[in-house]
């Protein structure tokens, strides 16, 4: 089974919100945000552990976080994909608690939690039928003809479904039975090399949905954002007295200046492509110095001397189980 990485979106829209005054009208919708994003992947995760005790048999391959684009339609995110001789499967993961309903026209899952309060989400539901429909699709456009077919799985404990009974929904627990039961049931219909060819090609044809940098993507001024590095152990501001060594305004820690991920933060949230001058200016720094921090694998350089550009070298990107970025050569 594939590793599910940690959502660069995630570790990015974290250090946006501490970029953003507490008061500015945005930060509340940014932080609503921050905190679905970080329940769906503590979900996904979750998932994760209760397909790899499902002990599938071999000629299976499980993919994390795709996007698949037919044609020119919007493309399609699937959290994870089983795929097998007999059938792909589709898990719609949603770590929601509280009475859960479905609302029509237009369709939307309606939460209601023990306080009385009353949240609405897009349907799991359509976003599933969406998936199956485009993986369909894709692979009749490959000739390849084996059934595309999926569930909702709910992540949360607490979670009281209150759906019709025909509808495709289960608790995570239930994914090891689920997917045997599938399996057990369906007839094998393509080879082990063409379940490894759809992986590969489904990677390969992959265009991730594009959200940065975030200033866009939330409409936010970069004016309304902070600049100053962070602190690598809470995230608050560095007051920087000398070039090297900053003390965080929030937990008075002492550190070394965290350069490159102030500038990977450049490209996340501010601008995609940031010339010399403009990263010398960001980290208020020398140009030389930034010339230094910017031969970084975390950076990809583009054009010659005279008009040289930089912007994020995306597939470098690590981001640790806990959030961390992981700055290549660096000793931990």
């Amino acid at each position: 089974m594939e590793e599910r990485n940690y959502p660069l979106y995630l570790y990015a829209t974290n250090r946006l919100l501490a970029r953003l005054n507490d008061q500015n009208p945005k930060y509340g919708e940014i932080k609503r945000e921050l905190t679905t994003t970080r329940l769906g992947y503590q979900g996904e995760l979750r998932s994760d552990q209760q397909i790899s005790r499902s002990r599938l048999p071999q000629g299976n391959r499980i993919l994390h976080d795709l996007t698949v684009r037919v044609y020119d339609e919007d493309p399609v995110q699937i959290d994870t994909l089983v795929l097998t001789p007999h059938f792909a499967y589709i898990l719609e993961v949603k770590n929601i608690s509280g009475k859960l309903e479905l609302v029509q026209q237009p369709a939307l899952l309606k939460r209601t939690t023990r306080d009385g309060k009353s949240n609405y989400f897009q349907s799991p539901f359509v976003q599933l039928n969406t998936a199956v429909n485009t993986l369909n699709f894709w692979l009749l456009a490959q000739d390849i003809d084996i059934p595309v077919i999926g569930a909702v799985f709910l992540a949360s404990k607490y979670a009281e479904p209150h759906f019709e009974k025909k509808m495709p929904v289960h608790f995570i627990r239930e994914i090891p039975d689920v997917l045997h039961s599938e399996i057990t049931n369906r007839p094998k219909l393509i080879n082990e090399a063409t379940v490894d060819w759809i992986a590969t090609a489904l990677r390969n044809e992959e265009i991730p949905y594009e959200q940065f940098p975030l200033c866009n993507h939330f409409d936010l001024a970069p004016v309304d954002l902070f600049t100053d590095s962070l602190c690598r152990k809470c995230l608050g501001r560095l007051e920087t007295s000398t070039k090297r060594i900053g003390t965080c305004l929030k937990c008075n820690n002492r550190q070394w200046i965290p350069y490159t991920e102030t500038m990977v933060d450049y490209f996340l949230i501010f601008n995609k492509t940031a010339t010399l001058a403009s990263c010398s200016k960001f980290l208020n720094l020398g140009r030389s110095k930034t010339a230094k921090i910017m031969k970084s694998p975390l950076f990809k350089r583009r054009g010659n001397t005279n008009r040289t550009s930089f912007e994020l070298n995306r597939p470098n990107m690590k981001i640790s189980p806990d959030g961390k970025l992981m700055i290549p050569g660096e000793r931990k």
